[in-house]
């Protein structure tokens, strides 16, 4: 019987979302090039692997999902992380977010606050041979602020309020991400950007994803 998931039909897949992302106004070459070396294949739960390239969220560990790759195109296009030395993502989940952004920041540094998903994000970088990437089981609405300033803040998840003590931690320059609004509605998507103590928000767009919460995991 014919394989239909190999790699040659993966290759295809990403292929056709890289032309989709072309199509959806993502043109900066170091974004499409992340998409295309990173193998989203190994972030997604292994009986959903022949979905890895498709729209739509997918279930991971802990009642969480993986976001679908064209949302997390637009999140990092708003980001702007090619170059940078150091970024701060809040909610590790698969790992898949933090691995693409290591491929246009210096370092990552990636905080989950469930201990079983940052342990498998572990894991999946371990296997992709990515060694840039630092994964800690921590609250992420406390930031990390033994390795601030960071020159790009990303939050992957939604929030009703601004997290002042993680924004405080941008450097001056900095850029951070982040889906403000209910869960149970569309949120916008704020870029935030500082000038020295001032920060400037502008909206550009809009996403529905799931909420970020406080606190760590002491169960999970």
């Amino acid at each position: 019987m014919e394989d239909h998931d190999g790699p040659a039909e993966l290759f295809e897949a990403r292929a056709s979302l890289i032309l989709h992302l072309r199509q959806l106004g993502i043109t900066d070459a170091d974004i499409l090039r992340a998409f295309e070396i990173v193998p989203h294949e190994v972030f997604v739960p292994e009986q959903f692997a022949r979905y890895a390239y498709r729209e739509g969220s997918l279930p991971i560990a802990c009642g969480q999902s993986i976001t679908s790759p064209t949302i997390l195109a637009g999140l990092i296009a708003g980001l702007e992380p090619q170059g940078v030395n150091k970024v701060l993502e809040v909610g590790t989940g698969s790992g898949y977010s933090a691995a693409l952004l290591s491929r246009m920041a210096r370092r990552v540094f990636s905080l989950e606050k469930y201990r079983a998903l940052a342990t498998v994000a572990l894991e999946h970088w371990r296997v992709i041979g990515y060694t840039n990437i630092v994964g800690l089981h921590e609250d992420g609405f406390n930031g990390l602020a033994q390795q601030a300033p960071f020159d790009r803040i990303l939050l992957t998840g939604s929030v009703t309020d601004v997290p002042e003590d993680v924004i405080e931690q941008l450097a001056d320059g900095g850029i951070a991400v982040l889906p403000l609004g209910p869960a149970t509605e569309k949120q916008a998507i704020l870029r935030i950007e500082r000038a020295d103590d001032d920060f400037v928000e502008t909206e550009i767009g809009t996403v529905r994803l799931p909420p970020l919460t406080p606190g760590r995991s002491r169960m999970l």
